[in-house]
């Protein structure tokens, strides 16, 4: 079947990978012709993992990126540390689907609830994030470097337990869903304006003109009192405004507002002769 995908599809060809996509699904239809057939329409929305130059995996790897520095920043910034903001050791995981980290009859209940995208089309991405989640305080606490990271992640196959993953992951989404809502609603909501503090303006209840009865001495220092008071708050005012301003902005950028989206990403042909594919890649 393989074989026969590498003639069907000769831009992309046969890469090694497509093997852990298709035995589930000939494993349950037990039919070529209707296995190869469900392969074919799995691997137009997988294809994008096999490219050559890995441009698909990439763009996946940095969005991942991206959601882990804006859902949880603690964690991100332990990463950045280690050196593990590329998140390679999601590299397989993300490349097959969990296919080798689940059971096999959880891999089949996994699939199928990612094939209706009912919250995102990259709904796999929050699957992915949930596990990190789950081992955060393991990895803050215990690992120092890259190939720790590396190893753990690797090692995690076969212990993971799906449904609390799936139940994380959605809590992860609704999370992130917010946070886009709150971002938006602050990006489109007018800047206040500055309001300036007048002091008042002695009025001397008798009529006589300040200072007369030899209280200007208190007047004045009063004045000062309140000019310095009005001083240190716009002194203290202009201050937090610099602070806002010089604080890094969140910003939702393309790849994260994809996560939001149901329809499945597809390559063109065009893209995939472009980016190549290639037996025993």
């Amino acid at each position: 079947m393989l074989l026969t995908y590498n003639e069907h599809n000769r831009d992309l060809g046969y890469v090694q990978g497509m093997s852990d996509l298709l035995a589930p699904i000939y494993a349950v239809e037990q039919d070529d012709a209707v296995a190869f057939w469900g392969f074919v329409g799995f691997m137009e929305r997988m294809e994008r993992n096999f490219l050559r130059d890995q441009s698909g995996m990439r763009v996946q790897l940095l969005t991942l990126d991206q959601l882990c520095q804006l859902v949880d920043p603690t964690l991100y910034e332990h990463l950045r540390k280690v050196d593990s903001t590329n998140f390679f050791f999601f590299f397989r995981m993300l490349l097959v689907w969990f296919k080798r980290e689940f059971d096999f009859a959880d891999i089949l209940r996994l699939w199928e609830g990612l094939w209706t995208d009912y919250l995102s089309s990259n709904f796999h991405l929050f699957i992915a994030m949930a596990i990190l989640e789950k081992h955060r305080s393991v990895i803050m606490e215990h690992l120092k470097g890259f190939d720790e990271v590396l190893k753990y992640v690797n090692e995690l196959s076969g212990t993971i337990d799906l449904l609390s993953t799936v139940v994380r992951a959605e809590a992860l989404f609704r999370r992130f869903q917010r946070i886009v809502e709150t971002i938006d609603k602050k990006s489109n909501f007018p800047a206040a304006p500055v309001v300036r503090q007048r002091l008042p303006l002695p009025s001397p209840a008798d009529g006589r003109k300040p200072g007369s009865d030899g209280t200007l001495g208190r007047s004045s220092t009063a004045g000062a009192g309140a000019s310095a008071i009005a001083s240190g708050r716009e002194r203290t005012r202009g201050e937090h405004q610099v602070t806002e301003e010089n604080a890094p902005e969140r910003v939702i950028s393309n790849e994260l507002r994809v996560l939001l989206s149901r329809e499945v990403p597809r390559l063109e042909k065009k893209e995939v002769r472009e980016h190549g594919g290639g037996v025993g890649s």
